[in-house]
């Protein structure tokens, strides 16, 4: 069984055994023996090895409260957010932490706040990659708004652990923690909201159930989205890791003489992934890889070898991120031409994702056009 087929099979046995249940328990965290409320297919999901939009089309007449479809729609949305509002990830990645290397910060990290909720979610998310939802917007909160720690820090934390980590769904939600997103009206985790979803598993839970009132953020205006151009320039196309969708791209990748698939395992210029997750992500690559035939893996350290030769390089569109900052970067000092080859449903889609979710869901129409 490749991948493809395990992701796909992982999602049908969520959906023929814990669908119809999931709007009543999905708030809820059992902890680790117990993730059977949950799909745990947002791994596969943040790398496309499943696609959004084919998930969508099949819960359409299946999912009467569409509570799983929303949180599928919440991550395209995200991303369209992230995509007309690129600023917001350029002041993100500028965020300098040299005068955030407190106390606060290190017994974070290390799982020593005394906070034990918080500690074992520092546990888990090191060891098993994996948060449950609401267990992140606890966590985030926690650590926004009793540990004071700069949001920034935290959305690096996660990038850097979670198997599913995505830029834009990882740096908006933190932002939405924070009440930067919805301009002060921050999500505020409780003891007893933690208690009820977490039944009772943790005794010291001594949080801050109150702030103080954020400064108000002017939301920036949305910038203006691409205009695709689909004629193919280049002999040699560049995949990534954060797009390895391929179900109907056989016929792309046939026009190439080769297809690159890179890996690129830095967060930023300062930070790398986790052993686990770089190696979660050799494994989905590797697993592509072998699916087509003309391609090749390289590495962020091999770019100036592979491309030295080239003026013009056709790449499938990563999406706001590091892959995007990396191969922009990289293009501009070599001065390489990269042509973006976007999904028109993407496209469509991020013409409604300016302003709310609401907004967007009730607009962009995504499930009533599959």
């Amino acid at each position: 069984m490749n991948i493809i087929e395990k992701a796909n099979s992982k999602l049908e046995d969520f959906i023929n055994n814990n669908l119809s249940s999931y709007h009543e328990l999905r708030n809820y965290d059992y902890g680790i023996e117990n993730r059977s409320n949950v799909s745990q297919i947002s791994k596969y999901i943040s790398h496309r090895i499943i696609y959004e939009y084919d998930i969508l089309k099949k819960l359409k007449p299946i999912d009467q409260t569409k509570k799983f479809s929303d949180e599928v729609l919440w991550r395209l949305y995200w991303k369209g957010y992230l995509e007309n509002h690129k600023s917001i990830w350029i002041k993100y990645k500028s965020f300098k932490a040299i005068n955030y290397d407190s106390d606060n910060l290190k017994n974070a990290k290390a799982g020593k706040t005394g906070i034990e909720c918080f500690d074992k979610w520092i546990e888990e998310l090191r060891e098993n990659n994996y948060l449950h939802n609401h267990s992140r917007m606890w966590f985030a909160s926690i650590w926004i708004f009793t540990l004071k720690l700069p949001w920034q820090l935290g959305a690096r934390l996660f990038m850097r652990y979670l198997f599913d980590g995505d830029a834009a769904s990882n740096t908006l939600s933190w932002r939405w923690v924070a009440g930067l997103h919805t301009n002060n009206r921050p999500y505020i985790a409780s003891v007893d909201n933690i208690n009820k979803y977490t039944f009772n598993r943790f005794r010291n839970i001594s949080i801050n159930s109150s702030y103080s009132k954020i400064t108000k953020t002017n939301i920036p205006e949305p910038n203006k989205l691409p205009t695709p151009k689909y004629s193919l320039k280049s002999d040699v196309l560049l995949m990534f890791d954060n797009d390895l969708y391929i179900s109907n791209r056989s016929k792309l990748f046939k026009s190439y003489s080769k297809v690159y698939i890179l890996f690129n395992e830095m967060i930023d210029s300062d930070s790398k992934l986790s052993k686990n997750v770089s190696d979660f992500k050799k494994d989905l690559i590797q697993n592509i890889h072998s699916l087509i035939p003309n391609s090749e893996i390289i590495y962020t350290s091999s770019l100036n070898i592979k491309f030295r030769y080239f003026k013009s390089i056709d790449a499938i569109y990563p999406g706001v991120g590091s892959n995007l900052d990396l191969i922009s970067i990289f293009s501009h000092n070599k001065q390489i031409n990269i042509n973006y080859i976007y999904r028109e449903k993407d496209i469509l889609n991020w013409n409604f994702a300016k302003s709310g979710f609401y907004t967007f869901k009730s607009k962009s129409k995504i499930i009533d056009k599959i």
